[in-house]
């Protein structure tokens, strides 16, 4: 196996290369981003990827492999030694810190591709996460608003209530562990690999008797409703998280997580630029020249805007607190009007006049 074509960097590459190497191909084979028939796949190439990078993102480990190759004893990432134990701390910096890490939903991988969580053992798997797309008003991004949408998911059985079963005993094959052990290697190579038990799932225990809805899965395939609450102030191309509400586990399992993709209408009025809205405002040349005070539309409602006399086109008044929500943070940003003077393409030949002795006069 060789890292550096695992992470398609030279052998020359720095230690900056190696990282964003890793972070694409680790977020390229997010498992969670895998459909079912591709799981497996996914979560192998993930598994290949990280070790790689375990042992090149390491300067000494880095100069051992180098030097010898991957079947040196090298302290814990070549196939002679197992995933389990392992220091995953470089993980957590290269998708800059532990909140991020949680957020991309990348400590659950972990738990499931190598059996740790620093230092815990997951025992059972996550259901898969679900992404859905929302499409909202510009007035409802400003105000807030709450949605349902129906989820076809799957959901704990009803009937043995996620169980998989009836009389649940301790597994025969992992004796209540939720693990197994696999050996594999050649003579040189020989390593041992943790994984959940093929038996019961990574639970520990088994049921005597199988669920007839579920067929001892412990979940079934229904549809649902779910309330999406959009704050205030929320942007197109946010996402809203949504913990526990993708699809359950199976075998008992925890539920994956609900990611919401916001989507915002183009409004007829305004534009947005973040927490900045612009209004195009065109005013004719007697209120460009001599001031006026006009009513114009704003989120919240009308309001009366003060135009100085002798603007000129392409000027900007400044409306504090009238655009979009903050976030985070709270208050408002601004609202920023253009003003472009109309010039008329038809004029009457009295109209003509006065401008012509305007002109002369000015």
């Amino acid at each position: 196996m060789d890292y550096y074509k695992i992470l398609g960097v030279e052998k020359s590459a720095s230690e900056d290369e190696i990282k964003r190497a890793y972070r694409k191909l680790a977020l390229k084979y997010h498992p969670d981003r895998a459909s079912e028939d591709k799981k497996k796949e996914y979560e192998k190439k993930f598994k290949e990827v990280s070790q790689a990078y375990g042992a090149l993102s390491d300067k000494n480990k880095r100069a051992q492999y180098d030097q010898y190759g991957q079947t040196f004893n090298g302290g814990g990432f070549g196939q002679g030694q197992g995933f389990s134990g392992q220091d995953f701390s470089h993980f957590y910096d290269v998708f800059g810190g532990q909140d991020n890490f949680e957020d991309l939903g990348f400590s659950r991988i972990f738990e499931q591709a190598f059996g740790a969580r620093r230092g815990a053992r997951q025992r059972a798997e996550y259901g898969q996460d679900i992404a859905l797309d929302m499409e909202i008003d510009l007035e409802e991004a400003f105000r807030g608003v709450k949605k349902e949408a129906d989820l076809r998911k799957m959901v704990l059985c009803a009937k043995c209530g996620g169980k998989g079963g009836e009389s649940l005993k301790k597994c025969p094959v992992c004796q209540g562990s939720g693990y197994e052990q696999v050996r594999g290697g050649g003579l040189l190579s020989m390593f041992i690999q943790q994984r959940p038990c093929s038996r019961c799932h990574g639970r520990g225990e088994a049921p005597e008797k199988i669920c007839s809805e579920c067929r001892g899965q412990g979940r079934v395939k229904e549809i649902k409703k779910v309330k999406i609450a959009v704050p205030e102030g929320i942007d197109g191309g946010q996402v809203l998280k949504m913990s526990g509400q993708g699809e359950a586990g199976p075998y008992g399992g925890p539920a994956g997580d609900l990611f919401v993709n916001i989507h915002i209408r183009p409004h007829k009025y305004f534009k947005r630029q973040g927490n900045i809205l612009i209004f195009d405002l065109d005013i004719n040349f007697t209120q460009a020249a001599l001031g006026d005070k006009i009513e114009i539309p704003t989120l919240d409602g009308n309001v009366k805007l003060k135009i100085p006399a002798g603007i000129q086109p392409g000027e900007l008044i400044r409306l504090k607190g009238k655009g979009m929500p903050r976030l985070h943070g709270g208050g408002h940003g601004d609202m920023i009007i253009k003003v472009q003077v109309k010039v008329p393409k038809k004029m009457s030949w009295k109209q003509k006049k006065v401008i012509k002795e305007l002109g002369e006069i000015i």
